[in-house]
């Protein structure tokens, strides 16, 4: 099902042109798989896709995603590493899969020949859609914690701070107050942002005190990995609009600087404070 569909995410997205960025995310997946005693599957696949929205999602069979605009809010190695982790484990724990046939039912005894013979291609295509489209909406609240669970053993267990998935929430929060967008487009049945915090934040505290060690969080060598990634910009391959070219860079804030000052010595504009500075 997942390799079925996976065209169909890259079709409406995507593929982010940076093979560097490329290869590092797939990289972070490989290893958090690699350091994981039951991966469910003998291969995964990470990719960068090219929206601007803040968003992460799984198909069955292992194939996960991220968007360039979630990796803008990322602003470590080991918040992303969370993130990851908490896509991996709605692929161990078949999140995907449980949800489409709930979302079908018995039409899903129909993929089998439908892969197996061309002239069923009709069959499939409605199956990878709805497939698709229910992933897009996440899977529900218990689904969602448990990931977040999953997502922060994985990330200690490959020597990250699964704190750091806190301070994702915590930023995640902040966009939601600021933008009014819902991440991974939650309706009523999924958790609330604040809610996720609070359990992740005393999971990864008893984490931390069960296993201790020292983990990391690699933020200095994160951000050199995005800077010059593509910032804002189009949600996907149909979306038509202009808008300005926008890159990101890196500066390091200094004793007296202000906003002000900030968007004039580095954006040569201040009127652009509080629009390309966050």
């Amino acid at each position: 099902m997942g390799q079925k569909a996976d065209p169909q995410v890259i079709a409406q997205y995507g593929l982010y042109q940076d093979k560097e960025l490329q290869l590092y995310v797939n990289q972070l997946g490989q290893n958090l798989v690699s350091n994981m005693s039951n991966p469910e599957f003998s291969r995964y696949f990470f990719k960068v896709v090219d929206s601007s929205q803040v968003n992460a999602f799984a198909l069955p069979g292992g194939y996960i995603y991220v968007t360039r605009g979630l990796l803008a809010m990322v602003n470590s190695e080991a918040e992303l590493v969370g993130v990851l982790g908490h896509e991996i484990a709605h692929v161990t724990q078949h999140h995907g899969a449980k949800q489409i046939i709930r979302q079908i039912g018995a039409q899903i005894l129909s993929i089998g020949g439908a892969i197996a013979s061309p002239k069923n291609a009709g069959e499939w295509l409605m199956i990878s859609t709805q497939l698709f489209n229910t992933i897009n909406l996440g899977y529900g609240r218990d689904a969602e914690l448990e990931s977040d669970a999953h997502g922060l053993m994985i990330a200690q267990k490959s020597g990250y701070d699964p704190n750091a998935m806190v301070e994702f929430l915590s930023n995640l929060r902040q966009q939601e107050i600021l933008t009014g967008q819902v991440y991974h487009s939650f309706q009523a049945t999924h958790p609330d942002t604040k809610e996720r915090i609070i359990r992740a934040d005393t999971l990864s505290d008893s984490i931390n005190k069960r296993h201790g060690g020292v983990l990391k969080k690699n933020r200095e060598g994160y951000l050199q990995k995005i800077k010059g990634m593509e910032y804002g910009g189009r949600v996907h391959k149909s979306d038509r609009r202009d808008y300005d070219q926008e890159y990101i860079d890196i500066y390091k804030v200094k004793p007296g600087d202000t906003f002000r000052s900030i968007a004039t010595g580095q954006l040569g504009d201040e009127k652009k404070i509080g629009i390309s500075l966050f």
